[in-house]
């Protein structure tokens, strides 16, 4: 660690002497390791931006900086996210990388790095598993670290050192001060809107508008249903701090812009209608609906992004109302009524019932999916033998076997939001 920083703190007045005496350079990279020859590499290239090992990034959170090391494992999960853990495989590794399913085109196959040394650039995040990373948008932020001055080099004659004419003053030169290199300009998806420092971690928040705790007097059945259906999966807590690389939908990340969420769901160019959100159980006056209707994954035929006051993503909605599917009738114990939450719908019709599932996060802190139906379980199912005797009492008075499905939907909900809807849930 201590060979790392000294690396840094004097690259200025290193590439100073190396540039007047290359000879010089080439012998003292001879008998350097690996790892500090790519730092002196990547110091000397990029001057304005700090060069450090796996093992230190977790001192340097919030910082633009270049890490180095060497991969462990490359993986991509299910959704498309590919995870790049440095130092040792998960959990005990130094360092991770993340790129979200929307930006693996931009930065391409990663898989050959595994088992190479490399140099990772970005911004230094702690992620929800309290490690270092970087998350990667383009492909010139992680290349090979070994540079081409660390091949093996033909055996010289050392270079005579270069003269030096002693000063006629007594007093030491002092080199003039260099200028602060300028803070690298964070690109729209990293812009923070609203944060905080503790102890050097800069934290991100949804953004609220003044007033958003004011008390509603309506919509008490909407909130208890809000607070029953979350309250496994979270804690009542007022403006969440957020982490960024927790992912609302596949290639989304929360506090994701509008503008890029709609580019990487190829829905840029569609009409979309925006709302504010109203429904009971949500920040008051804080959030808001953009709705587009079309072909999603899924077989739904509308999405609605909802955003907060800076029109950054914090949650997704999928609906499908055009279904003609059946399920099973079975009991209505949850006693659920509402449907869809961003919308504040209610089932209207009492023999109507309403199933909710949730699948909880992979990670804690993630988010949770609840898939919902609204269901019909009095349509009538007469049997094909039955259809159109005008006496059969059994096939117009026996209940259904199955129900209609009316409408399903599939909502993304990450834990901050789910934390805030509690505290909303307990105090609105």
């Amino acid at each position: 660690m201590q060979a790392a920083n000294s690396v840094e703190v004097k690259s200025i007045d290193s590439r100073r002497a190396f540039a007047q005496h290359p000879g010089c350079l080439d012998m003292t990279l001879r008998f350097l390791p690996p790892f500090l020859i790519a730092a002196v590499a990547l110091s000397a290239a990029e001057p304005s931006v700090p060069v450090y090992r796996d093992a230190e990034a977790a001192q340097h959170i919030g910082e633009t900086a270049t890490v180095t090391g060497k991969v462990a494992t490359v993986s991509t999960t299910g959704k498309g996210t590919t995870f790049i853990n440095l130092g040792a495989r998960y959990p005990d590794h130094l360092f991770g990388a993340i790129i979200f399913a929307g930006n693996r085109d931009d930065v391409g196959d990663v898989k050959s790095f595994e088992g190479k040394e490399v140099a990772i650039s970005g911004r230094i995040e702690l992620g929800r598993d309290q490690k270092p990373q970087i998350i990667l948008r383009e492909a010139n932020q992680i290349k090979l670290a070994t540079p081409a001055v660390a091949e093996p080099m033909p055996a010289a004659t050392p270079p005579t050192p270069p003269s030096i004419t002693t000063p006629a003053t007594t007093q030491p030169q002092v080199a003039p001060p260099m200028p602060d290199a300028p803070a690298a300009r964070p690109t729209p998806s990293e812009t923070p809107v609203s944060e905080k420092s503790v102890a050097g971690t800069t934290l991100r928040k949804i953004t609220l508008p003044p007033g958003w705790k004011s008390p509603r007097r309506s919509g008490e059945t909407v909130r208890k249903d809000l607070a029953r259906l979350l309250g496994s999966y979270g804690i009542a807590s007022e403006i969440p701090d957020v982490d960024t690389s927790i992912e609302v939908y596949p290639g989304i990340p929360l506090l994701t812009p509008l503008t890029t969420a709609r580019h990487t769901l190829n829905i840029e160019n569609s009409h979309i209608t925006r709302t504010r959100l109203t429904t009971a159980g949500f920040p008051s006056g804080a959030f808001y609906v953009h709705e587009v209707s079309g072909i999603f994954p899924g077989g739904y035929n509308r999405i609605s992004l909802v955003t907060d006051s800076d029109e950054q993503i914090v949650s997704i909605l999928l609906v499908d109302s055009s279904i003609r599917a059946r399920v099973p009738n079975e009991p209505d114990s949850t006693g659920y009524h509402t449907y869809n939450f961003i919308t504040g719908s209610g089932k209207g019709v009492p023999t109507h019932a309403i199933r909710h599932k949730i699948t909880p996060p992979e990670a804690p802190g993630g988010s949770l999916i609840v898939d919902t139906l609204l269901i019909d379980p009095t349509d009538p199912e007469a049997p094909a033998s039955t259809r159109g005797k005008k006496n059969s009492r059994s096939a117009t008075q026996s209940k259904p076997k199955t129900g209609k499905v009316l409408e399903r939907s599939r909502w993304f909900v990450p834990g901050p939001l789910v934390n805030l809807i509690l505290r909303c849930v307990g105090g609105n």
